[in-house]
């Protein structure tokens, strides 16, 4: 019976130890989660200090070679955005040398609405200030901020686009004050060579990337063609390129054109835009919305031109200098991307081929990609890491040259 009671006193015991071996271990559980919540919420807080981030418009000077208001000063308008972490190492004299890359828009959406666009991640200016780069993005007369020459003016539009108009804008006996077209090739290489002279100097550096979507591919391309000596690394998302096209300025420069044009919501939204996507999930549909808003706000005359969505106003220009002779004599490391369901694609692959000038050259083909890739969710973050490794290391996935081909989420094919 001692036994047993022995034997009864020890598992008593057992029992009794492995309860109050729970009893401690609950004990500690609930001590232990508070503590890895609070790591975990100090975690995120220094992320969120390590990222946040510091924003600077400007107005650069610069003497306009629009024949609008050509031999005035007027100011391009310029936008920045860095981490606080690299603001405060610039302000302790650190350099930012190969950390400066300049974002140039395409033919209708001005900078900030396609290069910082505020929606979740979407920011490739966001992203790559957030890997330690000083980004600037620039309007070209005619856009956004910067100046716009008698685009003030709804007389100045076509018949057919004064139709769009809400009653009132435009008077019955409404006359054109200006009727050519507003720009050129060469009027965009004179500004971006001002903004790239005044970020140069600003930031103590001799040279910046450049990163351009559509038609910036002409203005971005033709000025490297020009400048090589300014000039780090270029990516060229959907770049405008046509062999063949015009050397040289047309003899009537400026020519006889409405100086600019509309385009609605509907067109940009549904038929540019919507018409071209073909995968599943390719869209998150919530950045639509904020697209056109952010487009918006950076168009106040067309805001209140046409309600309540308001409309885009978008500049005529004369292109001429990026073809075949100009692609050869590109000496910076260049990078192409651009999706397979966007028109210019032809162009692109035939614009890596025309590159005979540099070795550190790749162009890479998007699945599940339309010419606003930027705003699409299966490539947006594909295109920004590929971005930063051609800055970083002049090379596409450990290859300085080559063709590629990648699909939904930039899962490679070839």
């Amino acid at each position: 019976m001692r036994t047993r009671l022995s034997i009864g006193g020890t598992q008593n015991s057992v029992n009794n130890y492995k309860n109050r071996r729970l009893f401690m271990l609950k004990i500690l559980r609930l001590i232990a989660l508070p503590l890895v919540l609070l790591a975990s919420m100090l975690n995120v807080a220094q992320a969120q200090l390590q990222t946040q981030m510091q924003t600077i418009d400007r107005f650069v000077p610069h003497t306009s070679t629009v024949p609008a208001n050509e031999g005035q000063r007027i100011g391009l308008f310029v936008h920045e955005k860095l981490s606080e972490s690299l603001a405060n190492e610039i302000s302790s004299g650190a350099s930012v040398d190969g950390q400066v890359v300049l974002f140039i828009h395409g033919v209708s959406v001005s900078s900030v609405p396609a290069f910082d666009i505020p929606y979740k991640d979407y920011s490739w200016m966001g992203y790559l200030a957030e890997q330690g780069f000083d980004t600037f993005s620039m309007d070209h007369q005619g856009y956004g901020y910067s100046a716009q020459p008698y685009m003030n003016n709804p007389c100045n539009l076509k018949p057919d686009d004064q139709a769009l108009l809400d009653p009132g804008v435009i008077s019955d006996n409404c006359a054109a004050n200006y009727q050519s077209q507003l720009t050129s090739s060469q009027t965009d290489w004179d500004e971006i060579d001002t903004v790239v002279d005044y970020i140069r100097e600003l930031r103590g550096v001799d040279k910046v990337s450049i990163i351009s979507w559509s038609l910036g591919g002409i203005r971005s391309g033709g000025y490297a063609a020009r400048h090589p000596e300014k000039l780090d690394k270029l990516v060229l998302f959907a770049p405008v390129y046509r062999q063949g096209s015009a050397g040289m300025a047309p003899e009537n420069f400026p020519v006889n054109a409405p100086v600019m044009a509309l385009q609605t919501q509907d067109t940009l939204l549904n038929n540019r835009w919507g018409s071209n996507r073909v995968c599943e999930n390719q869209l998150d549909p919530g950045i639509t919305d904020v697209a056109w808003q952010t487009i918006m706000s950076f168009d106040r005359l067309g805001t209140s031109w046409v309600s309540p969505q308001g409309v885009m106003r978008v500049r005529s220009a004369s292109y001429w200098g990026w073809n075949e002779e100009f692609a050869a004599k590109i000496e910076t490391p260049t990078l192409i991307m651009v999706g397979e369901q966007d028109g210019l694609l032809p162009g692109g692959v035939a614009l890596y081929g025309d590159l005979t000038g540099i070795e550190n050259k790749a162009i890479v083909r998007m699945e599940c990609a339309t010419h606003f890739t930027v705003w699409e969710a299966s490539q947006y973050k594909f295109m920004q890491k590929a971005s930063l490794d051609w800055l970083t290391q002049g090379k596409y996935r450990g290859q300085s040259i080559g063709e590629f081909k990648v699909g939904f989420g930039g899962v490679d094919i070839d």
